[in-house]
């Protein structure tokens, strides 16, 4: 385990409000000069030194999710984020200057308060202009930024990380300042029970914060892209007697022979396996008649195919397309109810 250079870190965080200022037009007097936040105790200076930062995730420069590592504990610091008092699987932990400063050194968030609110805290005080300085308290310099929480878990395994990081950002969005709905967060909740190698939940994360809630629907639809070349796969593993994930099969043979299966067809290919009531939700969210039974799955197909086109491309034939009449909150939650259902079917018989 490499130890993380202390002085440097300190350095690295004070250097970035002196900049913050002078990019600003109001330099600080004392920039420079050498400061740190006050750490508290030794378990605090452990996670300052040891504390591996293992992922993170940026959405925008004052929110940010980070998982940092420490002997069989994990850390998931938050930046930004407008959590509930509690989140239900994770212990939340109380940290001093050295975790502080280690979060700030590595996911490098904005300050969000003014220059001369950031001055009065770091001119106060240096190790020159100071007798026996003993560094910033934490809180002070904490206060600068947007609000940083720190979670725990014990024992979890790397590819879990961004499952966490979802069920983050599904808590933030639960305090009602987005345009889902509580039966949507509810229902997109489910999406975490599913396996982290086949879901994008980097997109996922970023799309809950996107206003536009079509960015939802296109990382949903994502989920089910990840599939379409599941049954092609499966079927020459069981021609071959290949005993592999089929991912990692599905993998070498884009890479090896840049074969891919074709969209709109895996789609409706993908779509046998779906629950009927699913597609049905998803006609009547787009504006259609779902109560006329013909070709329900072709019918989905289509449209599904074709919103996800006119989304993408921009070309005069797409742009008939009205994202008002959309019901979103229906669509998404039953686009969700479907990539679990499929999942669930395709994958798992």
């Amino acid at each position: 385990m490499s130890a993380r250079n202390m002085i440097e870190a300190h350095t690295r965080v004070f250097a970035s409000l002196d900049k913050f200022c002078l990019e600003r037009n109001d330099p600080v007097k004392n920039a420079g000069a050498a400061r740190w936040t006050a750490v508290s105790g030794k378990v605090d200076k452990e996670r300052l030194l040891f504390a591996e930062l293992k992922l993170s995730l940026s959405f925008a420069d004052s929110l940010k999710i980070g998982r940092f590592d420490l002997a069989d504990t994990s850390f998931f610091c938050t930046v930004g984020l407008d959590l509930p008092e509690e989140v239900d699987f994770l212990q939340e932990e109380d940290f001093g200057g050295g975790m502080l400063t280690a979060i700030l050194d590595e996911l490098a968030p904005l300050p969000v308060r003014s220059t001369s609110e950031i001055r009065n805290v770091v001119e106060v005080e240096d190790k020159v202009l100071t007798p026996d300085y003993k560094g910033h308290a934490s809180s002070l310099i904490a206060m600068l930024f947007p609000e940083i929480r720190c979670f725990s878990v014990r024992n979890l395994a790397d590819e879990e990380t961004q499952r966490v990081f979802f069920l983050l950002c599904l808590s933030a969005a639960s305090r009602g300042t987005l345009w889902m709905n509580s039966q949507l967060r509810e229902t997109l909740t489910l999406i975490a029970e599913l396996s982290p190698v086949a879901i994008p939940y980097r997109t996922l994360c970023r799309s809950i914060f996107d206003t536009d809630p079509s960015a939802l629907f296109m990382a949903l639809y994502r989920c089910l892209e990840a599939l379409y070349a599941y049954s092609h796969t499966t079927k020459l593993m069981g021609r071959l007697s290949i005993q592999e994930p089929w991912s990692n099969v599905a993998q070498i043979l884009e890479e090896t022979l840049s074969w891919r299966p074709r969209e709109e067809q895996s789609l409706g290919t993908l779509l046998r396996y779906a629950v009927l009531d699913d597609l049905r939700a998803i006609l009547v969210a787009m504006g259609e008649n779902a109560s006329d039974e013909g070709d329900i799955v072709n019918r989905a197909t289509k449209r599904i195919y074709n919103l996800r086109n006119s989304l993408v491309h921009y070309r005069p034939f797409h742009q008939s397309f009205q994202a008002e009449k959309v019901d979103w909150n229906r669509l998404c939650e039953a686009t969700a109810l479907l990539v679990l259902h499929v999942y669930d079917s395709a994958v798992t018989a």
